[in-house]
């Protein structure tokens, strides 16, 4: 028999009794909702914890250390830095470094304005890499001159002007009662801005100049806390251009350079790797190397596993409607072959196959399962729409409490046919063990 005709037989045979084909299929639709909206949850949770990740770091990143102080240990030198770059899950490895003495930033005519802070030195290649988003201009690149850098979203913001009392000297990034945003006193852009380093002079007990250098603002990046403090107000520099500012630092403030003719080790690396995934298995490397590691793994595991946990559970409790309903198939496939038995000696004398009349009620089984799994799925995304709408009206703000991916919404049909088939089998053995007499005697 081919399969369309199964198919066709199967629907015609349902039709016959609705009543009863539609209280089936309710009790599947109503445990096909249950697995499906109970698992749709532990999803959201799952998402939303990962969120809640994202917002205290970037969950693809790992920090490089080397406190053991173990001689058997490479130091963190570029050479290693370039291995983890190798690493073919890594996206981008830098090192990073601070200019670790007392500076500001200072503009307008005679230093009219000067904002404190300090200056975070990456690779200049690693920069767009890492994932920064950019609100305005655009990264450095290989024909930039020295000392152009990136600033954080409100770096402008920093400026104070030194010529007005306290209350009045800065100009905060909160918007007036129209919605708009005032403007700085220094525009990043078109203003000259100098990198300003001072040492403290004991003759005169005061903090004086010894550096001065003019830096060139091309980019402005979006506050992303995950990414560091820097986005809100840091300013990012080629690292070999911090180096050379730490050098005549140095020079000028008579320090001695311990870093010449020997390869420079630094505190720190940072290692973006592409997907969250493959972090704990590039993490591992690096520990197994020797070197100190920090991310945003281990935490995300445990929230991980609670939220499996609790998936489990909900997918649990939404499967005891499924039973129910798989009890249901089972009690409506054996009334059919009750009600049939003389149909089925018929087929049997006209010489219908056996594994005909048995795929017969399987079909009609999963019929009811694929139904009622369909019907349900539909019925789910609708009450995910409701609960997700309300739950924003009740200040959950833009985080869903239910969310139902694909897999999710493939499994709740697949799994509800497959109950259907299993819950048939019983039935359509029974049936193709009548005899053809016995069947045909039935009253």
């Amino acid at each position: 028999m081919k399969i369309s005709d199964l198919i066709r037989l199967s629907f015609d045979n349902l039709k016959r009794r609705k009543g009863r084909t539609f209280l089936t299929v309710l009790g599947v639709i109503i445990g096909t909702c249950s697995i499906i909206m109970m698992v749709s949850i532990g999803v959201a949770l799952d998402k939303s914890f990962d969120d809640m990740m994202t917002g205290m770091g970037d969950l693809t990143m790992i920090e490089v250390y080397n406190w053991s102080g173990n001689s058997d240990v490479d130091p963190i030198t570029d050479d290693v830095i370039d291995s983890f770059q190798a690493l073919e899950n890594v996206k981008v490895a830098t090192p990073l470094y601070y200019f670790n003495y007392g500076s500001n930033f200072t503009s307008g005519s005679n230093n009219k304005y000067q904002a404190w802070g300090n200056i975070r030195g990456i690779r200049r290649e690693a920069m767009e890499l890492f994932g920064y988003e950019m609100k305005e201009g655009r990264f450095p690149n290989s024909k930039d001159k020295e000392y152009t850098v990136i600033v954080g979203e409100y770096f402008a913001y920093n400026f104070q002007n030194t010529r007005k009392q306290w209350a009045n000297n800065m100009v905060d990034p909160i918007p007036d009662e129209n919605g708009v945003i005032p403007d700085p006193f220094v525009d990043v852009f078109r203003d000259k801005i100098s990198f300003r380093a001072t040492t403290w002079d004991s003759n005169t007990q005061e903090e004086k100049e010894i550096l001065s250098q003019e830096i060139n603002v091309v980019g402005i990046i979006k506050e992303d806390a995950s990414k560091g403090y820097e986005t809100y107000n840091g300013v990012i520099m080629d690292m070999e251009d911090v180096i050379a500012l730490e050098k005549a630092y140095k020079k000028a403030a008579d320090i001695k350079d311990d870093t010449k003719n020997k390869k420079r080790e630094y505190e720190q690396a940072i290692v973006k790797v592409y997907d969250i995934e493959q972090v704990e298995e590039v993490e591992q490397y690096i520990k197994d190397l020797g070197y100190n590691t920090y991310s945003m793994t281990s935490y995300r595991n445990e929230m991980k596993d609670m939220a499996q946990m609790i998936q489990l559970i909900l997918g649990g409790l939404g499967s005891i409607a499924m039973l129910v309903s798989a009890i249901s198939i089972a009690n409506t496939m054996t009334m059919a072959i009750y009600e049939r038995t003389k149909e089925i000696g018929v087929m049997k004398v006209l010489g219908c196959e056996l594994k005909d009349i048995k795929n017969m009620f399987l079909t009609e089984a999963a019929a009811i399962g694929f139904l009622g799994g369909i019907i349900g799925l539909v019925i789910c995304y609708g009450l995910s729409y409701v609960i997700n709408i309300v739950g924003a009206q009740m200040g959950a703000g833009d985080t869903a409490l239910s969310i139902i991916p694909m897999w999710l919404a493939a499994f709740g049909v697949g799994f509800s046919t497959m109950v259907g088939i299993i819950s048939g089998y019983v039935p359509a053995v029974k049936a193709v063990k009548i005899t053809a007499l016995s069947a045909i005697r039935h009253d």
